[in-house]
């Protein structure tokens, strides 16, 4: 099963799928949060968006866990040494934690950030988000493979930590790490500093991602795929069902906690449900011909796209965002309008982008340079 000869380089059509339904949610998502007038938010309507929006989050990460174990375990091989492959992996993952601090900035000036901000806006800008949350795991990963060296090892490591995390998670999301760690630290281990998503139990999602993946690339090699997909749904609404059960007896492992963030039965239960929507794209994508490459293109464009729409609805320390102008005031309607301009923006964007990509690699690398040059200049240089 852990073999190491080459695995087939087909791209993988269900798991952009998956990408592109969690951030066309997301959009949706967001804008509805930044923007929805409060009478509309304390609608029944809202309770119930509220409970499916908690899948979408598990959705984004469990994705790109399985995207990253899918693209190792192709070519394994190229991944075991400081190769160019894995060098820019970790070029990626490091500018992904830069740019996740980024859009927490303060003030659009290092002068500033230094010698005027407030302890609260400093914590505010170490808050860990989706962003920090995939890039440290996803590095971490990366760092562990060229220590174990085999397939079996990272799998057997992913599948002890992440049932691990999740059942210590209400325990470490009760413990005060003010005065015992550094803020940075302790702000990816729970979420006393208001951190969205810390590694606890959020990493645990793209945990349950590769080893998903690392089972589908090895079934998909033997011709198995369709028989594991159909085994994987059919236990993800097993442990459902099983989890549901578990989380209405009247016994209490844990203290207080916060229960749809870090309960264990809620935390298996959305990985359940999202392997299984998993499994149901695959076979969508064997079924029904997708005419459009914009769902592909969306996919591997995801958090491009979760950077931009965070930009424009929330704004940065460069711009004010929707919510500036627009926050709490929409009705439902409106909203679903400003939405659907979103979406058409952010799609067009990415397939632009991807466009640029693919036919103008080294100019797209000199634009993100360029980009990223006049942003630190300006930052650096700003002096308030």
């Amino acid at each position: 099963m852990f073999s190491m000869h080459r695995h087939d380089t087909q791209r993988y059509l269900f798991i952009d799928l998956l990408r592109f339904g969690a951030v066309v949610f997301m959009l949706q998502g967001h804008t509805f949060d930044a923007l929805l007038a409060s009478s509309v938010k304390h609608s029944s309507f809202f309770y119930l968006h509220d409970f499916f929006h908690g899948l979408i989050a598990p959705m984004f990460l469990f994705s790109s866990g399985v995207a990253f174990g899918v693209s190792t375990f192709k070519k394994w091989q190229e991944h075991l040494s400081f190769t160019r492959v894995v060098r820019k992996r970790i070029a990626r993952f490091t500018g992904l934690i830069v740019v996740g601090y980024a859009l927490h900035l303060p003030f659009f000036s290092l002068n500033k950030i230094l010698h005027d901000s407030t302890a609260q806006e400093m914590a505010a800008f170490l808050q860990v988000d989706a962003l920090q949350c995939i890039a440290v795991t996803l590095l971490f990963l990366q760092i562990l493979i060229l220590i174990v060296r085999t397939e079996k090892r990272l799998v057997l490591f992913a599948v002890i930590i992440a049932p691990l995390i999740v059942f210590i998670s209400p325990i470490i999301w009760n413990i005060s790490f003010q005065h015992s760690l550094p803020l940075w630290l302790g702000s990816y281990l729970n979420a006393e500093n208001n951190s969205w998503f810390p590694l606890v139990p959020w990493s645990t999602y793209l945990l349950f991602g590769v080893t998903f993946a690392h089972a589908f690339v090895y079934a998909k090699e033997n011709g198995e795929a369709s028989l594991l997909m159909k085994r994987v749904a059919a236990g993800g609404v097993i442990v459902i069902i099983g989890m549901v059960m578990l989380a209405n007896i009247p016994f209490h492992l844990y203290g207080p906690h916060d229960f749809w963030k870090v309960n264990p039965t809620v935390l298996f239960a959305r990985t359940a449900f999202v392997a299984t929507m998993a499994c149901c794209l695959y076979f969508v994508e064997q079924l029904v011909h997708i005419p459009t490459r914009l769902p592909m293109i969306m996919g591997s464009e995801s958090l491009v796209i979760y950077v931009l729409h965070l930009i424009i609805i929330y704004g940065s320390v460069i711009n004010n965002g929707l919510q500036y102008s627009l926050g709490g005031k929409l009705s439902l309607v409106e909203a679903i309008g400003v939405f659907l301009l979103v979406l058409v923006a952010m799609s067009t964007f990415a397939y632009i982008w991807h466009s640029l990509k693919m036919n103008f690699r080294r100019e797209s690398v000199l634009l993100k340079f360029a980009l990223t040059a006049t942003f630190l200049f300006y930052f650096v240089t700003r002096p308030y």
